[in-house]
């Protein structure tokens, strides 16, 4: 009985090894190819419907922003009536101010308007290098390198320095021009909650426990944020961020486009806000068309930091330089900044009396 099963399970094996070696050696089916007919072709291209190429146009689209008819300044004319101007970011009122208008003339005498150029290719004029200078003296780092367009400085900055591989630990409410950075860099990116120092340290101390378990991979590890965030209007903790990073071998980015020229008793920024000594922050990036009244933006920090970033910030390498006149006005508005105490006071208390009236 025993045998006789034997016998059948052979068989049956037998024949299953032979219908796969059959079919393995079967040629696959292929459709008979033909070319389409003129008419199949017509009704195909009847039948598709291209995606759109935007969305759809609402109400909200249609409206047309307002367009000043004078200067930004703290008022403005806006369809021939004068307007009291609350959108921009002329924190210290320095729009149309007379010595940097005395500045810009002066410069577009001698220079002109554009430098056709970028900086590491006959796009370095003297100015450029001055205005560099008075970055770096004015807020006490050893070097400082201007960027032409202010949103394209964190773009810039941040993928100069971290590549694939490397961490980067953000807050979640940063701008666009450093969430585009972060991007491009191609790192490994973290987003903690807004603001939130226990969710930063939470996601540090899952790094850290990580590299305890596995081998711990060199790579570049910094901590993103800015000064005053541009989407909430909330400051860092920058002492506890300082406190973080050393504990946990990050460094740090910290972008000042809002607080240069308004934070601190002579305007520096974040670190004299703290009190903290700005070699503490690795760099630091800030456009300039906010407190200055200009536009174009520069990052400081160690010669090192900004050596790298003349061959490998791609805003610095392959745009025009910044106009001469508009760095001559950076120049001059630190001046300003410097020379005249009463913007910050006036600054601040107007920040007061608007946050009572209205914010509070």
């Amino acid at each position: 009985m025993s045998s006789g099963l034997q016998i059948g399970h052979l068989v049956v094996e037998a024949l299953l090894v032979a219908v796969i070696v059959f079919l393995l050696f079967q040629k696959s089916y292929q459709p008979q190819k033909r070319p389409l007919t003129r008419k199949e072709i017509d009704q195909l291209c009847d039948e598709w419907v291209p995606e759109p190429l935007h969305p759809a146009i609402t109400m909200e689209m249609e409206i047309e922003p307002p367009v000043l008819e004078s200067d930004a300044g703290p008022r403005t004319m806006v369809s021939g009536k004068e307007v009291i101007n609350l959108a921009s970011s002329n924190y210290l009122g320095l729009i149309g101010h007379g010595k940097i208008t005395e500045a810009c003339d002066a410069a577009l005498k001698k220079y002109g308007v554009g430098s056709c150029g970028p900086r590491g290719f006959y796009g370095t004029i003297d100015v450029h290098l001055d205005c560099e200078a008075r970055i770096s003296k004015f807020l006490g780092t050893p070097d400082s390198i201007l960027y032409s367009y202010g949103l394209a400085t964190a773009s810039s900055v941040i993928p100069a320095f971290c590549k694939r591989g490397d961490i980067i630990i953000a807050d979640e409410g940063v701008h666009w021009g450093i969430q585009n950075g972060l991007f491009l860099s191609r790192s490994t990116v973290k987003l903690f909650k807004h603001n939130d120092m226990k969710a930063l340290e939470n996601i540090l101390e899952e790094i850290a426990l990580e590299d305890k378990r596995v081998k711990k991979v060199l790579n570049r590890r910094f901590i993103v944020v800015e000064a005053i965030y541009q989407n909430s209007g909330q400051m860092v903790p920058l002492d506890e961020i300082i406190r973080l990073k050393e504990k946990y071998k990050f460094r740090v980015l910290v972008d000042e486009s809002n607080s240069f020229g308004v934070l601190g008793k002579t305007g520096r920024g974040l670190t004299e806000h703290y009190g903290i000594p700005i070699q503490k922050v690795d760099i630091i990036t800030a456009g300039m068309g906010y407190a200055l009244a200009t536009t174009g933006g520069f990052c400081t920090g160690s010669a090192k930091v900004v050596d790298h970033q003349r061959l490998s910030g791609a805003g610095y390498c392959f745009s025009a330089s910044l106009p001469p006149y508009l760095a001559s006005a950076a120049i001059t508005a630190i001046d300003v900044l410097e020379e005249s105490h009463e913007l910050l006071v006036r600054l601040q208390e107007n920040v007061t009396l608007l946050w009572n009236d209205v914010g509070g």
